[in-house]
């Protein structure tokens, strides 16, 4: 199988991108508190109760059905029904061909010559080409008559990507540019017995660019769409698609009609403000209509709220903007569990002819605190909330093209289930249906203008025409809380990209430009310039930064920091949110096996398999800084699986640990829209939960007891600490509660602690206490627990969590008497407790005990009688210096080290005698002593000839398409014995990381047969 090699941006942005440190932005240091101990204590945490994954599927279901049910009385809609309804046709049946070169007779395409395609509307289609600029037409015929001369009829159009332009009975109605906002014609003078409609749609370049080059065009798009049934194109739904994505309508309207409504509500005074805009479709003036304003319950019964009536003096030709003031003496508020809704119906008379129009809404404020310090807290009904959700990409839009809305609400209560409160309905719009269940279902959502790392210079009027759009689109939906204006924003310099896109000081300009046309249409909506700003920081509001640390490594910030309590630089005096995070879990066995192409597969499913079949999927290229590379399919979904877990809840639990500033977190992302689109999915497109989605659900508790460490691996007889925190994002007060802990293996408990009388504020996080754990002392390595209890005033349980620790015996010893040569060989025996001396002293010029030698430079010092000892048969361990690059000199060769980009984990070679012992994670996630945090194993490799792999770090060349198996342990056989050369970084790490201890005395230890002697 031939390998698919294709250019990653996503991942060439997160190694390039990292937002810099300046004299506006502060890395923000973990919070600092006095230590407060547990006390030994006579009550046991429960122990938990071990739940499989299959039985965790069992229950979802369950939970789900259940889910279903709690919300179904908010999905009715017992609003009266209008006995006024404007008669509305469908047109969904096209013809359509992407232009050919004789269409530049453009009288073949209103003809309807040559070969034409039929297709349904809504029609989505990939690119001509992987760079997906081009031009195609759609054509209809249809007949219509029009039920009252008086009335207007309009062609509407729900969504059209990308550039519309419309013609119908030849004659041009106009155009329209962007992909999600409604727009429409009066065709009432056009229309005949039999009418020809031809859209011709362009789509364009994103101004992002494609497939990671320095193509860029003028399309607002960023890097999500609803994608299309192509495994190798549409899956992965980020290329530019288009087409006639969403209706397509005729509809009669009075002279005078209705076209929108938005409804502002004051919570704080009990009014709203009704805003009705109306279109007179006439030349002239209409005077003396009459408006009544009616608002109603719709998902629960009642009386109505509140009425109004008034004359209207005139409306002039085309838009009239009307708005007022009504007092709602009591009302229900719209929360995410009890989403209560109201329909606003608007009646317009002019005459004989009567226009009526309903529009949902909720009594509910949302709103940022722009005063306190730091500012950025947010609100939700004069109540804080901290917004816990994952990014959307195409699921959703597809449940309304498809018209699967039981999906659509499934799709949504997935998200509830999982403790969320918001989507962040990443980078674009979508189709309005989607913020109706939104409303329905109590779930907010962020709603993201389409741009991407850059914005065109000469698209800026029009990057903030479509920011007015876009929030006239959303505003009148209690679900919608936030915008976004831009995804990633990048250096025009660095990239070279000055002379195509705004700058930074220009793209403020445009932020400035977009948030007053917002204000227009909306003055009570929460504006964040950027989401995951790479070139920080913004003028104005709330920061905010992606993280894939756990995947592309380091991202933002290292892993050992954020396991620490350290956040990225983000603007000083402010709080910040993280919209992105997470890491790729390949698709669940039986969903690759359904609907992969054969080819992707393996002929055999226990055979030998590689995960670089799968197109644009990252596990194969990347996996090698988290896990080794695995045999079969089934091995390779656990282990990918595996990390996937465990980054959603290191990561999870670092964002809420800190939320002292952390406002709003989004994991990337929740559901696939497609079998293998966007693998960091926590449920798969067949609605499957990976086990990444029971971690995450875990881990969004709104109340819980955590449990934090840097170190979880040490021997028996020594202490540990462990942190007990409190994460609180209710509104409510926790208080008067204590925690009890129990260290414990499968079989017995060994010690139990208890915290009395601790607390927590309101949508925040509170470290508790910290346990002091004295290990078990062990003759074998062996797995333990700290379990912990959350239990509240009445003797309740609120909340359980788990930390497991492995104890590890004390280590063997060497029967021999080491020779150190350098300080850090002295240092490093010393730690592991070796009986050594000098090399040169007496006691150590002879014998056959391993020799440890600090460097390069120290090597060649003493190259002669460190050789001599290898001729007799002593081991050799050579660890490397302290900079970046060390040597090691023979004279007619040598070995020598070259930089690698940090790595938290390193592979051992399978087979090699006398290591059989080591798990594959031994060398992984070590803990640095002088740091007092995790830190990486891997940042060199080792280069040179006769060298005998031990352990090794992975490279992957995407230009050759190949992987590499870098020695960073190697030995070289000489004399009797042979020498072990050691690239891993050493310091801080000896003494504390039980299984690196073992692999160093291990070689040291080892005869001419690598057997341990």
């Amino acid at each position: 199988m031939k390998l698919h090699h294709h250019p990653d941006p996503f991942a060439e942005i997160a190694s390039r991108e990292h937002p810099a440190s300046g004299t506006t932005l502060a890395e923000i240091p973990p919070p600092c508190h006095e230590t407060i101990y547990f006390s030994p204590g006579a009550e046991a945490a429960d122990r938990p109760g071990t739940i499989g994954y299959e039985e965790e599927l069992a229950r979802f279901r369950v939970q789900l059905e259940e889910l279903r049910a709690r919300y179904a009385p908010f999905l009715r809609d017992l609003t009266p029904v209008s006995g006024i309804r404007r008669n509305r046709r469908d047109i969904d049946q096209f013809q359509f061909r992407y232009r050919m070169p004789e269409d530049r007779d453009f009288r073949r395409v209103l003809a309807g010559e040559g070969d034409w395609e039929r297709v349904s509307i809504p029609d989505f289609r990939g690119p001509t080409d992987e760079r997906g600029r081009w031009t195609g037409y759609y054509r209809t015929v249809f007949a219509f008559a029009p039920s009252d001369p008086d009335l207007r009829v309009y062609l509407a159009f729900e969504g059209v990507d990308y550039k519309a332009t419309v013609y119908l009975n030849g004659q041009c109605l106009g155009s329209h540019e962007g992909f999600f906002a409604p727009f429409d014609f009066d065709v009432t003078d056009l229309l005949r017995e039999q009418n020809t409609l031809v859209v011709e749609v362009r789509n364009d370049y994103p101004m992002m660019g494609v497939a990671g080059t320095a193509l860029d065009g003028d399309k607002m798009y960023a890097a999500t769409g609803p994608g299309w049934d192509d495994p190798y194109s549409g899956w992965h739904h980020c290329p530019p698609g288009a087409g006639i994505y969403n209706s397509v309508y005729l509809e009669e309207r009075p002279k005078l009609f209705v076209r929108d409504i938005f409804v502002r509500p004051n919570i704080d005074e009990g009014f709203a403000e009704v805003w009705v805009d109306a279109v007179n479709a006439t030349d002239g003036l209409i005077e003396d209509a009459e408006l009544t304003v009616n608002l109603l319950p719709k998902n629960f019964e009642g009386a109505a709220a509140a009425s109004f009536a008034c004359e209207v003096p005139y409306a002039g030709p085309g838009m009239n903007y009307f708005r007022y003031r009504i007092d709602i003496p009591s009302f229900r508020l719209w929360e995410p569990d009890t989403p209560w809704l109201y329909t606003a119906r608007v009646r317009l008379k002019h005459g004989s002819q009567t226009d009526e129009r309903d529009r949902h809404f909720g009594m509910r404020k949302f709103h940022m605190d722009e005063e306190g310090k730091p500012k950025g807290s947010l609100y939700l009904n004069n109540r804080p909330i901290v917004l816990r959700g994952a990014n959307e990409m195409g699921h959703l839009q597809q449940c309304v093209m498809r018209r699967d809305y039981a999906q659509l609400i499934d799709d949504i209560l997935i998200a509830k289930l999982a403790n969320m409160n918001f989507y962040r309905i990443t980078q674009r719009p979508v189709q309005e249906e989607i913020y109706d269940y939104f409303d329905m279902l109590g779930m907010m959502h962020q709603c993201d203008l389409p741009a991407f790392g850059f914005i065109r210079r000469n698209q800026f009027c029009e990057a903030v025409r479509q920011s007015a759009e876009m929030e006239r689109l959303i505003r009148s939906h209690p679900s919608s809380v936030v915008v976004s204006l831009i995804n990633e924003p990048s250096r025009t310099e660095k990239r070279k990209k000055g002379h195509r896109h705004l700058h930074r000081d220009e793209l403020e300009a445009f932020f400035t430009a977009a948030r007053a046309a917002i204000y227009v249409e909306n003055p009570d909506r929460v504006v964040k310039n950027t989401d995951g700003d790479y070139n920080p920081p913004t003028r104005e509001g709330l920061p905010d930064f992606h993280c894939y640390n756990m995947w592309y490594t380091d991202n933002t910030l290292s892993v050992g920091k954020m396991l620490k309590g350290y956040l990225p630089p983000v603007k000083a005096g402010w709080k910040a949110g993280c919209g992105e995070y997470g890491a790729e879990g390949l698709d669940n066995p039986d969903l690759m096996i359904s609907r992969y192409p054969k080819e992707w597969l393996p002929q055999d499913p226990l055979g030998p398999w590689m995960p670089d079949r799968i197109v644009k999927a990252q596990t194969y290229p990347l996996h090698g800084d988290w896990y080794p590379e695995q045999e079969t399919l089934a091995d390779w979904v656990a282990a990918s699986q595996r990390h996937q877990s465990l980054a959603t809840r290191w990561m999870t639990d670092a964002w809420r640990r800190r939320a002292d500033y952390i406002v709003s977190t989004a994991i990337h992302l929740l559901i696939d829209a497609w079998p293998s689109g966007w693998m960091k999915a926590l449920v798969g497109a067949d609605r499957i939960p990976k086990p990444a989605y029971f971690t995450y659900r875990s881990c969004l508790e709104p109340v819980r007891v955590h449990l934090r460490t840097d170190r979880w691996r040490a021997y028996g007889g020594e202490r540990l600490e462990v942190e007990a925190w409190l994460l609180n994002d209710t509104p409510e007060t926790l208080d008067d509660c204590r925690i009890v802990a129990t260290l414990r293996d499968d079989e017995r408990d060994y010690a139990h602690y208890s915290l009395m009388r601790c607390a927590v504020s309101p949508a925040s996080s509170r470290y508790a206490g910290t346990i002091p754990l004295d290990v078990p002392r062990t003759a074998e390595r062996r797995r333990l627990y700290v379990d912990a209890c959350l239990v509240d005033r009445t003797g309740t349980v609120v909340n359980r969590e788990r930390l497991e620790l492995d104890a590890f015996p004390e280590l063997p010893k060497p029967r021999a008497e080491a020779a150190y040569a350098g300080d850090a060989a002295r240092r490093l025996c010393e730690r592991l407790g070796l009986r050594a001396r000098p090399l040169g002293s007496d006691a150590g010029e002879g014998g056959d005990g391993p020799v440890v030698v600090s460097s390069g430079e120290t090597f060649a010092a003493f190259r002669p009688a460190i050789l001599e000892r290898a001729r007799q048969g002593a081991p050799v361990l050579l660890v490397r210096g302290a900079g970046e690059r060390d040597e090691w000199d023979f004279v007619r060769s040598s070995v020598a080290t070259v930089k690698l980009k940090t790595r938290y984990f390193a592979a051992v070679k399978a087979g090699v005698p006398g290591l059989q012992w080591m798990k594959q994670d031994d060398l992984s996630y070590f803990y640095n002593e002088d740091l007092d945090r995790v830190d990486g194993v891997v940042d060199c490799h080792l280069e040179g000839e006769d060298l005998e792999t031990i352990a090794f770090a992975y490279q992957y060349s995407r230009s050759r398409g190949e992987k590499l198996k870098l020695p960073v342990v190697a030995a070289r056989r000489f004399g009797k014995s042979a020498l072990y050369f050691v690239a891993l970084p050493l310091d801080g790490r000896i003494g504390c990381n039980p299984a690196l201890d073992r692999l160093l005395v291990s070689l040291m230890t080892r005869d001419r047969e690598g057997r341990e002697s």
